[in-house]
This record gives C-alpha cells, sequence and structure tokens, in this order.
C-alpha cells in the first residue's frame, strides 16, 4: 500500500512540476513510471469522472471532441512530460485544467484538476470545502485515504488544515 501511495504521489508531483531533463523515456528506462496507453475508457465511466458545460469526461477521454465542446479556454502551456512519450499540453479554463498527452497518434486527457471553488465534482467535492463535508459527500474517497481508483482513473484529494485544497484526476497505476 505505501509502495502504491508513493508511486501516485510521484507520479502528482511530475505532472504538476514537469521533468525538467531532455530525452525521451523508453520501455527500457527502469526509472520511468509507465501507464497502459491501450487503456482507454471510451466514455464509460464509474464514479471518477468531472462534467463542465454538460460535458462528462475522464481520463483517457479523446480530447479534442472535449476541448472543441468546452467554452471559456483562457490558456495552453506546453511542457516535456514525465510520464509520457509526448509533451505534457495545459488547457486552462477559468476554474479547471485538463492535460492532455498524445497516445497511439490521439490526443488524450491524462489528468483534469480543479482550481477554484465554483466548480465541484459530481460527487459534489469542491476545492475550499471542510474535509467533514468531502467525507459526508463521498465516503468511499475518504475510505480510500482521498485517493480511490476506479478502472483507469485515480481521484485524488488533498486536504490541507482541514480543508479540501486540490482535487486532480489522473491515471490509475498498478504495481503489475
Amino acid at each position: 500500500m505505501k509502495r502504491t501511495i508513493l508511486l501516485i504521489t510521484a507520479l502528482l508531483m511530475l505532472l504538476a512540476v514537469g521533468c525538467g531533463g531532455t530525452g525521451s523515456k523508453t520501455e527500457t528506462d527502469p526509472n520511468a513510471v509507465y501507464i497502459d496507453p491501450n487503456a482507454v475508457r471510451g466514455g464509460e465511466y464509474g464514479d471518477l469522472y468531472f462534467e463542465a458545460d454538460g460535458v462528462r469526461f475522464g481520463i483517457y477521454d479523446e480530447a479534442e471532441p472535449v476541448l472543441s465542446a468546452l467554452s471559456g479556454k483562457v490558456g495552453e502551456h506546453t511542457s516535456e512530460s514525465c510520464a509520457f512519450d509526448h509533451a505534457d499540453v495545459a488547457h486552462f479554463y477559468p476554474s479547471f485544467e485538463i492535460t492532455t498527452n498524445e497516445i497511439d497518434g490521439v490526443a488524450r486527457i491524462t489528468a483534469i484538476r480543479l482550481t477554484t471553488d465554483m466548480v465541484e465534482t459530481p460527487q459534489g467535492l469542491k476545492i475550499g470545502m471542510r474535509e467533514e463535508d468531502a467525507a459526508n459527500a463521498f465516503p468511499a474517497l475518504k475510505d480510500a485515504d482521498w485517493n480511490l481508483a476506479d478502472g483507469t482513473a485515480l481521484l485524488s484529494v488533498t486536504i490541507v488544515d482541514g480543508k479540501v485544497a486540490e482535487i486532480v484526476y489522473t491515471p490509475s497505476i498498478s504495481e503489475d
């Protein structure tokens, strides 16, 4: 369990900070974290998806239809990826960010981060809410130590000083 939490934490930090180095990772790199690019959800969701502008989307969804349907994009930033062979492309909206990566020639969603209290997850989680309220809104997440995996997606909530400080969806990592 500790190893899984460490792997999840490492991936989240890498997605948030970027790599810094040069070169690409190959399947022979013993230090790389590999994510199954064939684990495409195809629009079928359990509890772990996000919805904005009436568009429901999740991890590994094809990015183009989602990005085209959303309104209010305020910016974009490209950086080297630590988890994928191609660059991370962060798409910024007023209350959330979507990170995409090219996987087998298709841009796919690889992270969704809520950035303000103006939006919430389908379960009612939002930035700034009290830990107790978040636990009541989504008990399974609290029971999973605020890191709940469902298929190819992982929902991680960071609690700081008794309040939700971060909500992010990323690919689920297996120890296989």
